[in-house]
C-alpha cells in the first residue's frame, strides 16, 4: 500500500488533513473526511490490521457512527452481536444476570457487537473509496509548521504537507510528544510535567482468544470478581476473547514515561498464578488459557489530557484518552473524538470555501472541540475505571457495591444507564442521516447528558440508578453491619482484596 507518490489529486477541497496511525480513530477518520469531500492522507508506521490485539466491542454509539458513514453492515457481517450478561463471584457462581445487551438495544435501536480487532480495521479499510491515501511503513520523524501550512517528516526521508496534522497514534504517540515540545518551546510551561504523568498504570491484563467451551452461551458477557483481579468474558459462535484484569502492587505501577513491557515468561507467570481460579461453575482459567490461540500481557493506561491540540497539531482517540476495557468504550470514544474533529474541520473549510482557514480560526476550532468533548470524556474514563475497580472488588465499598448492591439494583437499571451515556454520543452533522433509535433517543431529541459536578460521580442527567438506591441502601448496611459481617463472612474470604489483604498477582 507504500505508493512512489505520497501527493494526490486534490479534487475535493484544498484543505489537506495528514492523519498520523491508521487504528480505529484514524481509519474512521478517513471515512469521515471522505464524507465531507476534504483532502486527507493516512500515515501508520507499521501496517494496516496489525496481527497484535484481540478484540474490538461496538456499543450501539459507535454502530450508529458507523452506519452513518456506511460501514456497519460490513462489519456486522463479519461476527454476532451480544445478548446477555451474568455476573460471578470468585467461585464461578451466578448473582445476577438478564439479557444486558437485548435491554440496551431497546434503549438505543442499535445491538453491540464484539469481532476480531483485525476483521474490524481490514473491514474499515476495505469500506474506503480511496485507499491509496492510507500508507504504511510510514514512521513519523518530525513535524514543522510553517505559515499556513504543516510538514510532517518520516524517517526515511519522505515529506508530506497539509494544513492540519491528526495524532490518533495510540496512547504511546509520538505526535503528543512532539506536541509538547512544540508547545513549551513556543509558551515555556505550558504542558506542564503533571500532565504529562497524568496517564497512569494500575492494572495490568492478560488478553487472549480460544474456541468456545461447552457451558458457555455463545453470545453472553461473563464477569467474574476475585481478589483483585478480574475476568470478563465476550463469547460469540466462533471464539471467545477474555481478558483478566490484575490490580499490580504498589512498586510495580508507574506513569509517563515508563511503560509496561512485558516478557514471555512474565505472562506465563501471571496466568500460572490464575490458572485455578473458577471462571464460572465448570471452567478454570487454566483451561481457557491452555486452548488460547494467542494471548498477551499488556498494561492498562488509565487518564484524560488537558491539551489536546497545539498550533496546527491536534490529538484524538488514545492519544489524549485512555479507558480500561471493562467498560468496552475505547474504541467507541476514539470514534466519537474523531467524529467531532471531523465536524470541526467542515465547519471550518466549508464557512469560507475560497480561502483557507487562518490560525485564528484553526484555534477557535480546535478549542471547540475540545472544550466540547472533555467533560464526557473525563466523564467515560471515570466510569470505566469504577467498573474495573468494582470488578476487581478493589477496596471493601466496590466489594459490596459489586456483589451485594448491583442485584439488588437489578442489571436492567443498569443497562438503560449505560444507554443514558450511550445516547450523548455525537455524529456527523454534515451528513444526512436518521438512522435507528429505542426509547431513549440520541441527543438530538433527549434531555440526557453526560455532566460532570466537581467533587461528585459523574452522573447522567435523570439520575442514575445507583445514585438514587445508595441512601437506602447504606443505611440498611450501617444498622445492619455487625450481622452482615457474619452472613456474609464466608463470601468474605474471596473479597479479602477489599479490607486490606491483598493478593498481590502481577
Amino acid at each position: 500500500m507504500r505508493h512512489p507518490s505520497v501527493d494526490h489529486p486534490i479534487s475535493e477541497t484544498p484543505f489537506k488533513v495528514i492523519v498520523v496511525g491508521a487504528g480505529v480513530a484514524g481509519l474512521t477518520l478517513a471515512h469521515c473526511l471522505e464524507k465531507a469531500n476534504i483532502d486527507y492522507v493516512v500515515l501508520d508506521k507499521g501496517i494496516v490490521a496489525p496481527p497484535f490485539g484481540t478484540t474490538i466491542t461496538m456499543q450501539p454509539h459507535g454502530c450508529r457512527i458507523l452506519d452513518q458513514l456506511g460501514c456497519l453492515d460490513a462489519v456486522l457481517s463479519q461476527c454476532s452481536t451480544m445478548k446477555g450478561c451474568s455476573c460471578r463471584t470468585s467461585t464461578g457462581k451466578v448473582y445476577a444476570e438478564n439479557r444486558f445487551f437485548e435491554v440496551i438495544q431497546q434503549y438505543s435501536g442499535y445491538s453491540t457487537c464484539t469481532l476480531d480487532r483485525r476483521v474490524f480495521l481490514r473491514t474499515l479499510y476495505n469500506q474506503l473509496r480511496d485507499k491509496s491515501k492510507v500508507l504504511e511503513r510510514c514512521r513519523v520523524e518530525n513535524i514543522i509548521e510553517e505559515t499556513g501550512i504543516v510538514k510532517v517528516l518520516l524517517a526515511d526521508g519522505t515529506e508530506h504537507v497539509g494544513n492540519l496534522v491528526v495524532g490518533a497514534d495510540g496512547v504511546h504517540s509520538k505526535v503528543r510528544e512532539l506536541m509538547w515540545d512544540k508547545a513549551n518551546r513556543a509558551i515555556p510551561g505550558s504542558i506542564s510535567a503533571a500532565e504529562k504523568r497524568s496517564m497512569a498504570t494500575t492494572y495490568n491484563a492478560l488478553i487472549a482468544m480460544c474456541p468456545p467451551v461447552p457451558g458457555l452461551s455463545k453470545h453472553d458477557m461473563e464477569i467474574t470478581s476475585g481478589n483483585g483481579f478480574s475476568f470478563l468474558l465476550l463469547c460469540q459462535p466462533t471464539f471467545i476473547t477474555y481478558i483478566a484484569h490484575c490490580k499490580l502492587p504498589e512498586a510495580k505501577r508507574y506513569r509517563w514515561p515508563n511503560r509496561g513491557k512485558y516478557t514471555e515468561e512474565e505472562m506465563e507467570a501471571l496466568a500460572s498464578k490464575l490458572a485455578d481460579c473458577p471462571v464460572t461453575e465448570t471452567v478454570l482459567f487454566g483451561e481457557l488459557w491452555r486452548s488460547r490461540t494467542k494471548g498477551q500481557l499488556i498494561s492498562l493506561e488509565e487518564g484524560v489530557l488537558k491539551h489536546w491540540f497545539f498550533g496546527r497539531i491536534v490529538l484524538a482517540g488514545d492519544a489524549i484518552h485512555k479507558i480500561t476495557p471493562n467498560s468496552a468504550l475505547g474504541g467507541c470514544t476514539a470514534m466519537e473524538s474523531v467524529v467531532s474533529i471531523a465536524n470541526a474541520i467542515h465547519g471550518l473549510v466549508h464557512a469560507h470555501p475560497n480561502k483557507e482557514p487562518s490560525d485564528v480560526e484553526i484555534r477557535d476550532a480546535l478549542q471547540h472541540y475540545q472544550d466540547s468533548r472533555l467533560d464526557r470524556v473525563k466523564g467515560i474514563v471515570e466510569f470505566g475505571a469504577k467498573m474495573t475497580r468494582l470488578q476487581a472488588y478493589d477496596g471493601w465499598w466496590n466489594y459490596i457495591t459489586q456483589r451485594w448492591i448491583t442485584p439488588v439494583i437489578g442489571l436492567d437499571c443498569l443497562a438503560r444507564d449505560a444507554s443514558r451515556l450511550f445516547s450523548g454520543a455525537p455524529k456527523l452533522n454534515y451528513v444526512p442521516f436518521e438512522g435507528k433509535a429505542g426509547k431513549l433517543g440520541w441527543n438530538e431529541d433527549s434531555s440526557t447528558r453526560l455532566t460532570r459536578s466537581p467533587g461528585k460521580k459523574v452522573v447522567a442527567r435523570g439520575g442514575r440508578a445507583l445514585e438514587r438506591i445508595l441512601p437506602v441502601v447504606v443505611g440498611t448496611l450501617v444498622l445492619l453491619s455487625s450481622t452482615l459481617w457474619w452472613v456474609i463472612s464466608g463470601d468474605m474470604r474471596h473479597a479479602s482484596a477489599g479490607f486490606g489483604a491483598f493478593i498481590k498477582v502481577a
